[in-house]
């Protein structure tokens, strides 16, 4: 398939890589990216000479999450078409989570709010040492619509304290707070994400699908699917709030830039 908005390519003997190519946009996932995804995924899947998948952004960041230039009026999209939306995110992440064979983000720059659901879902993520992690958009837009699989990864408490203010972690609190799996330093996180693609690649492919099913059946016993589907459903009520249709009119009115800059400014801290 011949793709656009991302690169899919053989790296070399059983790895494969998608890369996010909106640099201009800092990868912001447009619904372009999302289905071009999609249509990547399926083709690491069906290719039995594929063994490990991996995920990263081009340019200054991993992704700065989803595309937000669509979003104008005042929220009038109705409940259930926004439901059935969210579904839809909520199902392609899960899809991720299911791919039968190992997948690992490598991360560097911004990791924000949507593009945290996508590295939830990965198996193994890395880092460079100047990733951030977080989401913002959870100041003015809504809830996180699998919560990013954030309560599982690094606990209620860790949880709470970053959505209650949209603050970013550091790579080095995202390794701490069990987040990622490593940090490295930005100019050797290709080759250190590479050595250890290499290192997967050598266990036989049916093991490798049978470790990561037996793993991720914990997660599936404690109730995955019914809390990222729950998570979706305050994400839903969250943009009838009055927060949130503001916030959507005055990215309307001023522009996206601007709106943002006005949401964030009260959060920064002066060193």
């Amino acid at each position: 398939m011949a793709y656009e908005a991302i690169i899919y390519e053989k790296v070399e003997d059983k790895i494969c890589r998608i890369t996010l190519n909106r640099p201009e946009k800092l990868n912001a996932m447009s619904r372009q990216l999302l289905s071009e995804l999609d249509s990547a995924f399926d083709e690491f899947e069906n290719d039995p000479e594929a063994s490990v998948l991996i995920i990263r952004g081009a340019g200054r960041a991993f992704s700065a999450g989803y595309d937000l230039q669509p979003v104008g009026g005042s929220g009038g999209f109705t409940v259930t078409s926004d439901r059935w939306g969210l579904r839809k995110i909520v199902a392609r992440w899960q899809r991720l989570w299911n791919l039968p064979k190992p997948t690992i983000a490598q991360v560097h720059g911004y990791c924000l709010a949507g593009a945290t659901e996508f590295v939830g879902h990965c198996d193994i993520v890395f880092a460079s040492d100047d990733a951030q992690f977080g989401h913002p958009a959870g100041r003015s837009l809504g809830v996180l619509p699998t919560l990013s699989l954030w309560p599982y990864l690094i606990g209620i408490r860790k949880t709470k304290e970053y959505l209650f203010t949209g603050d970013s972690m550091t790579a080095q609190e995202a390794l701490e707070n069990g987040l990622i799996n490593r940090v490295c330093p930005r100019d050797k996180l290709e080759e250190e994400v590479l050595a250890y693609a290499r290192r997967v690649a050598m266990v036989p492919v049916d093991l490798l699908t049978l470790h990561k099913a037996a793993t991720n059946r914990f997660f599936e016993i404690m109730g995955i699917y019914a809390a990222e589907q729950s998570a979706l459903e305050f994400d839903v009520i969250a943009h009838q709030t009055t927060t949130v249709k503001n916030e959507v009119k005055k990215m309307a009115e001023r522009g996206l830039k601007e709106a943002l800059r006005d949401r964030d400014k009260p959060f920064v801290t002066k060193k």
